[in-house]
């Protein structure tokens, strides 16, 4: 028997399947540090510099490993105190002011590489129509801008696990579905409601609005001589009058001389000019939704300009980096729904708590576990031989590990369908193996290549069953079906399934089956 498992492990067929596994094994751990994951910050928060995503690993002085030791840390907690929290990125201190709430939500560190749906990890999912202005159905093109701008809108807030599709119902109906898994989704409804304002102030003072920008906006640009990034858009006549005499009027007479924005008062940065050093000058500010998202004085030139009262309606928003100039042009962007829109009405939507997601996820994976058990359990009794059950359930459990580490490698977000996919798949492949099985132990007791032409007519059925399965998954797969989407996620990891058996798994198997039963 051993001369038999080393011939099985030696052979190609069987190497190609143990690669895929170790190469499953691999991507499927995140290798993430101990401690809890920064999910959601507040924009009030006493530690609104700590980004999203990072690792809290201690609380003032305590050791956070977990969710609960966060919790109990944090219950400790006094008003009037100072906070340290001890980040992989650095460490942050706060001082809370009569409450007791840091402003930020955390989750447990995921110790796998695998994105979680809705309904696993809580969420919420709204459903908009875009009405037009004059009630006529909405072009596709339309809908997509639609669907870039909220997708924008969304970005400049700091969301993620965010999904935003189109889909239409069979009656031509065309919907934008929004969907955020975790901690903090309960933003989305009201970021999606909200109508985009974008406003630019000079100080506190309100200067125009959206409405003022003639699109489109332009493509972010680094500067060869200065080396800034760069963002050019374009104002109305009327907006850039006002600019001119609101930033003029806000400047001092004779502005003070400065080096950094440290030397300049409350609402003012400093503006290099052509001497030595610069000038104090007030901050234009770009806020979307009164969320303030750009910061920063005019150029010296510019304010030469309007000082001597030239009105400039072509601007460049002048950032330090290529991720702020993006930045910055989503804002610009986001704050326009395109003009054939008149609302984006809400149809439907649904909010899951995360601590609800987790039983969902728990309940989840015993019943997987307990379908392929039983699996298992119906094998044995039909053929009462561990010799041919062992191997049928090793390769069982290596599709699943091999269909999830695709998932992680392609980012397939893992739902309730898509589990339901993976055992669909399993069960696909025990039928599979069955087959194989049958037609060997026909020829077993006959000719070596009896044994082989009997797998060979095997592998012919397996076939056309597993070409009929594709071809009824991929009309699931197809996302115009509206009505459908919510069993894409079951036809994709089926499809995905398949292909591993048919391509992989199947065929190691019957190079097993037929050195075992040899």
């Amino acid at each position: 028997m051993a001369s038999k498992i080393t011939r099985i492990l030696k052979h190609p067929r069987v190497l190609t399947l143990i690669f895929f596994i170790v190469l499953s094994l691999f991507v499927l751990p995140t290798y993430q540090p101990d401690g809890v994951e920064v999910a959601y910050v507040s924009d009030n928060s006493v530690f609104a510099d700590i980004n999203e995503g990072e690792y809290v690993y201690e609380l003032n002085g305590n050791s956070i490993k977990t969710l609960d030791q966060y919790t109990s840390a944090v219950s400790e907690l006094a008003p009037d105190s100072q906070v340290t929290l001890q980040t992989k990125g650095g460490t942050y201190r706060g001082l809370l002011m009569n409450t007791t709430d840091l402003g930020i939500t955390v989750r447990e560190t995921s110790r796998v590489n695998l994105e979680f749906g809705l309904d696993l990890k809580g969420g919420a999912r709204v459903t908009l129509e875009p009405i037009t202005v004059n009630g006529t159905p909405i072009t596709q093109d339309v809908l997509s801008s639609t669907a870039s701008v909220l997708t924008a809108r969304l970005n400049v807030y700091g969301l993620k696990n965010m999904v935003v599709r189109t889909i239409a119902d069979s009656s031509g109906r065309s919907f934008i579905d929004v969907e955020m898994a975790g901690e903090g989704s309960e933003k989305v409804v009201g970021i999606v409601k909200s109508v985009g304002k974008f406003e630019l102030k000079i100080i506190n003072e309100s200067v125009f609005s959206g409405e003022a920008i003639v699109p489109p906006i332009g493509e972010p640009q680094k500067n060869v001589q200065s080396g800034s990034w760069e963002v050019p858009f374009t104002i109305n006549t009327k907006a850039a009058g006002q600019l001119r005499d609101v930033y003029v009027g806000a400047s001092s007479e004779s502005p003070a001389s400065c080096t950094s924005d440290t030397d300049c008062s409350e609402g003012y940065g400093c503006a290099s000019s052509t001497i030595a050093g610069g000038i104090c000058l007030p901050n234009i500010r770009m806020l979307l939704d009164d969320r303030e998202t750009f910061s920063a004085p005019a150029s010296f030139s510019l304010y030469q300009t309007w000082k001597f009262g030239e009105v400039t309606k072509d601007l460049v928003v002048q950032t330090g980096g290529q991720e702020l100039a993006e930045e910055v042009q989503i804002v610009l962007e986001a704050g326009r729904l395109p003009g054939e829109i008149k609302e984006l009405r809400i149809v439907s939507q649904d909010y899951i708590d995360p601590k609800l997601g987790k039983d969902f996820l728990r309940g989840a994976l015993i019943s997987s576990i307990g379908a392929l058990l039983a699996v298992g359990l119906v094998v044995f009794i039909r053929y009462r031989l561990l010799k041919i059950t062992l191997p049928i359930m090793l390769i069982v459990f290596s599709e699943v590990l091999i269909i999830l580490g695709i998932a992680s490698l392609i980012k397939w977000s893992i739902d309730l369908p898509a589990i339901a996919g993976i055992i669909a798949a399993v069960g696909t492949g025990v039928d599979q193996q069955i087959i194989i099985t049958d037609w060997a132990l026909r020829g077993g007791k006959e000719k070596l290549w009896n044994l082989r032409r009997n797998i060979k007519k095997a592998f012919t059925i397996i076939m056309v069953a597993a070409s009929t399965t594709i071809a009824a998954m991929l009309s699931l797969a197809y996302p115009a079906f509206s009505g459908l989407y919510a069993l894409r996620g079951f036809a994709i990891v089926t499809i995905i399934g398949v292909l591993i058996g048919i391509l992989v798994a199947r065929p190691a198997y019957a190079r097993a089956i037929e050195i075992i039963l040899e």
